[in-house]
Protein backbone atom coordinates (compact mmCIF):
# COMPACT_ATOMS: atom_id res chain seq x y z
CA UNK A 1 0.00 0.00 0.00
CA UNK A 2 1.33 3.45 -0.95
CA UNK A 3 0.23 6.91 0.24
CA UNK A 4 -1.91 7.03 -2.91
CA UNK A 5 -4.09 4.33 -1.39
CA UNK A 6 -4.31 5.83 2.11
CA UNK A 7 -7.35 7.44 3.71
CA UNK A 8 -5.80 10.90 3.57
CA UNK A 9 -6.85 13.09 0.63
CA UNK A 10 -3.99 13.09 -1.86
CA UNK A 11 -3.09 16.39 -3.58
CA UNK A 12 -1.51 16.41 -7.04
CA UNK A 13 -0.39 19.55 -8.85
CA UNK A 14 -2.38 19.90 -12.11
CA UNK A 15 0.38 20.15 -14.74
CA UNK A 16 2.46 21.16 -11.72
CA UNK A 17 0.96 24.61 -11.38
CA UNK A 18 -1.56 25.37 -14.12
CA UNK A 19 -0.62 28.54 -15.97
CA UNK A 20 2.24 30.07 -17.93
CA UNK A 21 4.90 27.54 -16.93
CA UNK A 22 2.65 24.48 -16.60
CA UNK A 23 4.09 21.07 -17.50
CA UNK A 24 7.66 22.24 -16.89
CA UNK A 25 10.27 21.23 -14.32
CA UNK A 26 9.97 24.61 -12.49
CA UNK A 27 6.17 24.13 -12.24
CA UNK A 28 6.55 20.60 -10.88
CA UNK A 29 9.24 21.66 -8.43
CA UNK A 30 7.04 24.48 -7.13
CA UNK A 31 4.00 22.19 -6.85
CA UNK A 32 5.89 19.59 -4.84
CA UNK A 33 6.54 22.11 -2.07
CA UNK A 34 2.83 21.73 -1.26
CA UNK A 35 1.51 18.66 -3.10
CA UNK A 36 2.04 14.93 -2.68
CA UNK A 37 2.66 14.51 -6.40
CA UNK A 38 2.07 15.97 -9.84
CA UNK A 39 -0.21 15.37 -12.81
CA UNK A 40 1.29 15.79 -16.28
CA UNK A 41 0.40 15.20 -19.94
CA UNK A 42 2.24 12.80 -22.22
CA UNK A 43 2.77 13.11 -25.98
CA UNK A 44 5.23 11.54 -28.40
CA UNK A 45 7.47 13.35 -30.89
CA UNK A 46 8.28 12.38 -34.48
CA UNK A 47 11.51 10.73 -33.31
CA UNK A 48 9.69 8.64 -30.69
CA UNK A 49 10.54 10.64 -27.56
CA UNK A 50 7.99 11.13 -24.79
CA UNK A 51 7.51 14.77 -23.87
CA UNK A 52 5.35 16.58 -21.34
CA UNK A 53 2.84 18.75 -23.23
CA UNK A 54 -0.93 19.18 -22.98
CA UNK A 55 -2.09 20.33 -26.43
CA UNK A 56 -1.49 18.40 -29.64
CA UNK A 57 0.34 21.38 -31.09
CA UNK A 58 1.24 25.04 -30.74
CA UNK A 59 1.48 28.33 -32.64
CA UNK A 60 4.87 29.87 -33.30
CA UNK A 61 5.65 32.81 -35.59
CA UNK A 62 2.30 32.46 -37.34
CA UNK A 63 2.66 28.71 -37.98
CA UNK A 64 0.94 25.78 -36.26
CA UNK A 65 3.11 22.77 -35.40
CA UNK A 66 2.03 19.41 -34.03
CA UNK A 67 4.10 17.71 -31.35
CA UNK A 68 4.12 14.38 -33.22
CA UNK A 69 5.30 16.15 -36.38
CA UNK A 70 8.51 17.44 -34.79
CA UNK A 71 11.64 15.87 -33.39
CA UNK A 72 12.65 16.81 -29.85
CA UNK A 73 15.33 19.16 -31.19
CA UNK A 74 12.82 20.86 -33.49
CA UNK A 75 10.34 21.16 -30.63
CA UNK A 76 12.97 22.76 -28.41
CA UNK A 77 13.86 25.21 -31.17
CA UNK A 78 10.37 26.16 -32.38
CA UNK A 79 8.18 26.11 -29.27
CA UNK A 80 7.96 29.43 -27.37
CA UNK A 81 8.83 27.53 -24.17
CA UNK A 82 10.89 24.88 -25.94
CA UNK A 83 13.82 24.81 -23.54
CA UNK A 84 11.46 24.24 -20.61
CA UNK A 85 9.57 21.28 -22.08
CA UNK A 86 10.85 18.13 -20.34
CA UNK A 87 10.98 14.57 -21.55
CA UNK A 88 9.07 12.13 -19.37
CA UNK A 89 12.23 10.28 -18.36
CA UNK A 90 13.73 13.59 -17.20
CA UNK A 91 10.66 14.22 -15.05
CA UNK A 92 10.81 10.76 -13.47
CA UNK A 93 14.52 11.14 -12.74
CA UNK A 94 14.25 14.67 -11.37
CA UNK A 95 11.56 13.80 -8.82
CA UNK A 96 12.42 10.26 -7.77
CA UNK A 97 10.37 10.27 -4.58
CA UNK A 98 7.25 11.91 -6.01
CA UNK A 99 3.94 10.40 -7.04
CA UNK A 100 2.62 10.91 -10.55
CA UNK A 101 -0.53 10.96 -12.63
CA UNK A 102 0.48 10.54 -16.27
CA UNK A 103 -2.34 11.69 -18.57
CA UNK A 104 -1.81 9.77 -21.82
CA UNK A 105 -2.94 12.00 -24.69
CA UNK A 106 -2.27 9.64 -27.60
CA UNK A 107 -2.13 5.89 -28.09
CA UNK A 108 1.36 6.02 -29.59
CA UNK A 109 2.79 7.15 -26.25
CA UNK A 110 1.39 4.33 -24.15
CA UNK A 111 3.81 1.43 -24.67
CA UNK A 112 6.93 3.57 -24.36
CA UNK A 113 5.50 5.27 -21.26
CA UNK A 114 4.91 1.96 -19.49
CA UNK A 115 8.42 0.78 -20.38
CA UNK A 116 9.94 4.05 -19.19
CA UNK A 117 8.07 3.90 -15.87
CA UNK A 118 9.13 0.29 -15.38
CA UNK A 119 12.76 1.02 -16.23
CA UNK A 120 12.91 3.99 -13.87
CA UNK A 121 10.96 2.16 -11.15
CA UNK A 122 8.01 4.55 -11.00
CA UNK A 123 5.22 2.09 -11.87
CA UNK A 124 4.22 1.79 -8.21
CA UNK A 125 4.04 5.57 -7.85
CA UNK A 126 2.10 6.38 -11.01
CA UNK A 127 -1.54 6.48 -12.05
CA UNK A 128 -1.86 6.15 -15.83
CA UNK A 129 -5.01 7.91 -16.99
CA UNK A 130 -6.69 9.03 -20.19
CA UNK A 131 -9.92 10.59 -21.40
CA UNK A 132 -9.87 8.21 -24.39
CA UNK A 133 -11.65 4.89 -23.64
CA UNK A 134 -9.52 2.95 -26.15
CA UNK A 135 -6.32 4.08 -24.42
CA UNK A 136 -7.74 3.23 -20.99
CA UNK A 137 -8.65 -0.27 -22.20
CA UNK A 138 -5.20 -0.74 -23.70
CA UNK A 139 -3.47 0.44 -20.52
CA UNK A 140 -5.47 -2.01 -18.39
CA UNK A 141 -4.76 -4.82 -20.85
CA UNK A 142 -1.03 -4.16 -21.22
CA UNK A 143 -0.41 -3.56 -17.52
CA UNK A 144 -3.06 -5.33 -15.40
CA UNK A 145 -1.21 -4.45 -12.18
CA UNK A 146 -0.93 -0.75 -12.99
CA UNK A 147 -3.18 1.93 -11.55
CA UNK A 148 -5.33 2.98 -14.52
CA UNK A 149 -7.69 5.94 -14.44
CA UNK A 150 -10.46 7.23 -16.71
CA UNK A 151 -11.01 10.98 -17.02
CA UNK A 152 -14.50 12.33 -17.54
CA UNK A 153 -14.39 15.28 -19.94
CA UNK A 154 -18.08 15.70 -20.76
CA UNK A 155 -21.49 14.13 -20.64
CA UNK A 156 -20.54 11.64 -23.37
CA UNK A 157 -17.83 10.18 -21.11
CA UNK A 158 -20.38 8.89 -18.60
CA UNK A 159 -21.69 6.10 -20.82
CA UNK A 160 -18.21 4.56 -21.06
CA UNK A 161 -17.59 4.06 -17.34
CA UNK A 162 -19.48 0.79 -16.98
CA UNK A 163 -17.72 -0.66 -20.04
CA UNK A 164 -14.19 -0.14 -18.73
CA UNK A 165 -12.56 -2.98 -16.80
CA UNK A 166 -9.58 -2.90 -14.48
CA UNK A 167 -9.99 0.72 -13.43
CA UNK A 168 -8.25 2.04 -10.34
CA UNK A 169 -9.61 5.59 -10.42
CA UNK A 170 -12.32 7.76 -11.93
CA UNK A 171 -11.24 11.35 -12.59
CA UNK A 172 -14.24 13.64 -12.17
CA UNK A 173 -14.18 17.31 -13.20
CA UNK A 174 -15.66 19.92 -10.89
CA UNK A 175 -17.20 21.29 -14.09
CA UNK A 176 -19.60 18.32 -14.15
CA UNK A 177 -21.83 20.31 -11.80
CA UNK A 178 -22.61 22.59 -14.76
CA UNK A 179 -24.07 19.78 -16.87
CA UNK A 180 -25.47 17.20 -14.44
CA UNK A 181 -25.72 19.19 -11.17
CA UNK A 182 -24.01 18.95 -7.78
CA UNK A 183 -26.24 16.21 -6.34
CA UNK A 184 -25.79 14.03 -9.41
CA UNK A 185 -22.00 14.43 -9.23
CA UNK A 186 -22.00 13.42 -5.56
CA UNK A 187 -24.22 10.44 -6.36
CA UNK A 188 -21.84 9.35 -9.13
CA UNK A 189 -18.84 9.65 -6.81
CA UNK A 190 -20.54 7.66 -4.05
CA UNK A 191 -21.69 4.95 -6.45
CA UNK A 192 -18.29 4.27 -7.97
CA UNK A 193 -16.45 4.67 -4.69
CA UNK A 194 -18.62 1.86 -3.30
CA UNK A 195 -17.49 -0.24 -6.27
CA UNK A 196 -13.89 0.22 -5.17
CA UNK A 197 -12.80 3.05 -7.45
CA UNK A 198 -10.69 5.91 -6.19
CA UNK A 199 -12.21 9.31 -7.01
CA UNK A 200 -9.82 11.95 -8.35
CA UNK A 201 -11.28 15.46 -8.56
CA UNK A 202 -9.93 17.87 -11.16
CA UNK A 203 -10.83 21.28 -12.52
CA UNK A 204 -11.19 22.85 -15.95
CA UNK A 205 -12.62 26.33 -15.48
CA UNK A 206 -14.56 26.38 -12.19
CA UNK A 207 -13.54 28.10 -8.94
CA UNK A 208 -11.52 25.27 -7.43
CA UNK A 209 -11.12 26.81 -3.98
CA UNK A 210 -14.88 27.27 -3.62
CA UNK A 211 -15.92 23.88 -4.98
CA UNK A 212 -13.20 21.41 -3.92
CA UNK A 213 -14.02 21.64 -0.17
CA UNK A 214 -17.67 20.80 -0.93
CA UNK A 215 -16.57 17.53 -2.55
CA UNK A 216 -13.99 16.68 0.09
CA UNK A 217 -16.04 13.92 1.81
CA UNK A 218 -16.46 12.08 -1.49
CA UNK A 219 -12.98 12.15 -3.05
CA UNK A 220 -9.65 10.42 -2.53
CA UNK A 221 -7.45 12.90 -4.41
CA UNK A 222 -7.58 16.39 -5.88
CA UNK A 223 -5.63 17.33 -9.00
CA UNK A 224 -5.21 20.96 -8.03
CA UNK A 225 -4.52 24.02 -10.19
CA UNK A 226 -2.91 25.72 -7.19
CA UNK A 227 -1.72 23.20 -4.56
CA UNK A 228 -0.40 25.86 -2.19
CA UNK A 229 -3.77 27.58 -1.80
CA UNK A 230 -5.75 24.33 -1.78
CA UNK A 231 -3.61 22.87 1.00
CA UNK A 232 -4.32 25.95 3.14
CA UNK A 233 -8.05 25.50 2.54
CA UNK A 234 -7.93 21.77 3.33
CA UNK A 235 -5.46 21.68 6.20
Amino acid sequence: MTPMDSEKIFILGHRGFKGNIENTIPAFRRALRYADGVEFDVRVTADGKLVVHHDEGFLSRGNFYTINGLTVLELKRLHPRGRLIPRVDELFREFRGAFFNADVKEAGAMEKLLKTAERLKTLERTVFSSETPAIVKALARECPDCRVGFSIVGYSSLRWIIHLRGLYSLHVPIDAVSYIGYNAVVSLMRTFRKRGLRIYLWNYEMDELSWAPRFRPFVDAVISDDPSRLRKVFY
